[in-house]
């Protein structure tokens, strides 16, 4: 692994053009410039003249090219498309007709499995010299802010491996999941799940707590969970009591919603949560087990991947504005 100290030979170091020079990007260029790899271009399409501002002044720190041309990125053999998630599709299309025919296109956007698979198909369209298959689906798994280049990555699509040989001189640490773009993305989006989840109900938990004047006691209970057991056990515990016990939870749970907003604010993760229990319950999970969790995690979610269903995908308006980096 490559280190700031660590020549790295000159022979083979790839020309890197980066798309979009928010945090995430410019987080990526000064740790991969730290790491000897200096030849990199940055291209960006600032929203507005404080986005502008910003990008040039980071750039100016790093010593590093910045252009409003996607045509600066023909001579580049590593694209990272690191813009806003609602800019990602678009700026395949505008810089595809301008790269080279064998550039590897990573995309690190956190998107939805579909949607990144569809960026992809985006680029194959594009009449140009861009050829298809050069699409490599990236999902950043920690924070570059802190991490810079050296965040866990993991990433899949045809020139994955590739990729991942490529940046590994300079210690990107790059997990490929696949050959088919999306796989990546469904790691990174399902695990959000969890992650926005949690951090939403402790927001919502806690606030609530306060207001209770029994914020301490609340927080404390809970990290007692995690203290008594490891990890797997836990998650194991609640998802397999879950097959028999969620009719009694959602009613605690909403109990939880109205102690929520007894004080006043809004109990919608409660709510949600709630809901979700009363749906699990009505599943019949635990007349179908005679009251006998599963005997494993596994076994726990196939039964409620079989009884739950599936219903036909249709893309709905979320409403929500992605900020600028």
């Amino acid at each position: 692994m490559a280190t700031p100290s660590t020549p790295i030979p000159r022979i083979g170091i790839p020309r890197i053009g980066i798309i979009g020079f928010g945090e995430v990007g410019s987080s990526f260029a000064r740790g991969l410039i730290a790491a000897g790899a200096g030849d990199i271009v940055a291209y960006d399409v600032p929203p507005g003249p404080t986005e502008r501002r910003l990008a040039l002044r980071r750039a100016d720190e790093l010593e590093l090219a910045l252009a409003f041309d996607p045509a600066a990125l023909a001579d580049r053999d590593i694209l990272i498309s690191s813009v806003t998630q609602d800019a990602a599709d678009n700026a395949a299309s505008t810089v595809a007709p301008h790269v080279a025919a064998d550039a590897i296109y990573a995309d690190v956007n956190s998107l939805s499995p579909e949607v990144k698979a569809a960026v992809g198909r985006r680029l194959d369209a594009v009449p140009g010299r861009f050829a298809p298959g050069r699409f490599v689906d990236v999902a950043i798994m920690g924070a570059p802010a802190s991490d810079l280049h050296r965040v866990p990555l993991l990433a899949a699509g045809g020139r994955a491996e590739e990729l991942a040989a490529r940046l590994a001189p300079f210690g990107t640490a790059i997990r490929v999941v696949g050959p088919e773009p999306g796989r990546a993305a469904a790691v990174k989006i399902l695990r959000s799940i969890l992650t926005k989840g949690l951090e939403t109900l402790l927001v919502e938990a806690l606030t609530a707590a306060r207001r209770h004047d029994v914020e301490a006691e609340v927080l404390g209970g809970f990290l007692e969970l995690f203290d008594r057991r490891p990890a797997l056990d836990f998650v194991e515990f609640l998802v397999r009591s879950d097959t028999v016990h969620s009719g009694r939870r959602a009613l605690e749970a909403a109990q939880s919603a109205d102690t929520v907003a007894a004080v006043g604010l809004e109990p919608a993760m409660s709510r949600a949560v709630a809901a979700r229990l009363s749906q699990l319950a009505g599943l019949g999970l635990k007349e179908r087990l005679g009251g006998v969790p599963p005997a494993s995690l596994s076994d726990a979610v196939t039964l409620f991947d079989e009884a739950l269903g599936r219903r036909p995908f249709t893309e709905r308006p979320h409403g929500i504005e992605h900020p600028q980096n």
